[in-house]
């Protein structure tokens, strides 16, 4: 999955308007992100790559870059 994929990904499935520019922003600094936007988003990486994703590790990341790099990686 590319990052423009991920970026697709996430604002088809989270309806938050990010681009590829956003991926390395702190959480704090994502427009409305919240706990609920992370269970979705690792849902959707499921659905789309047909791999578990480890969500105890997701949650110690701080941004949709390190999302992506874990969910690249696996």
């Amino acid at each position: 999955m590319t990052k423009e994929d991920f970026i697709h990904l996430v604002r088809d499935e989270l309806d938050l308007p990010l681009s590829v520019d956003d991926l390395s922003s702190d959480f704090d600094h994502v427009v409305s992100w919240d706990s609920m936007h992370m269970l979705r988003l690792v849902a959707a990486v499921e659905r789309e790559t047909g791999s578990r994703v480890p969500v105890g590790r997701l949650l110690a990341d701080r941004s949709l870059a390190a999302i992506y790099e874990r969910v690249s990686a696996a």
